[in-house]
């Protein structure tokens, strides 16, 4: 939708892509629409890492260890992309 002629709609949409939040349209009670910017924001402007969440990041690594098999898991999977779900095709 071309919104050259719509100067406060044209207001609204930079405000959006410039503050990287989204806003949601009301007519009273009811919410009409969503304007959501077209690029995220660079990071989370409302919170920085901290030293626990990188901590709590690296600690997460190896958590399915001894619990899930790879190898089952893969082999599993190989499998069942050899079986069709698709009805077959009459001509």
């Amino acid at each position: 939708m071309d919104v050259r002629d719509i100067p406060e709609l044209i207001r609204l949409a930079r405000e959006v892509h410039e503050s990287g939040e989204f806003r949601i349209l009301r007519e009273g009670d009811k919410e009409l629409a969503m304007i959501l910017p077209m690029e995220p924001p660079v990071s989370y402007p409302w919170r920085d890492k901290t030293e626990e969440d990188y901590e709590a990041f690296r600690s997460s690594a190896g958590g399915w260890k001894g619990i899930v098999d790879v190898e089952q898991i893969l082999k599993d999977n190989e499998e069942s992309r050899r079986i069709s779900t698709r009805p077959p095709v009459e001509l």
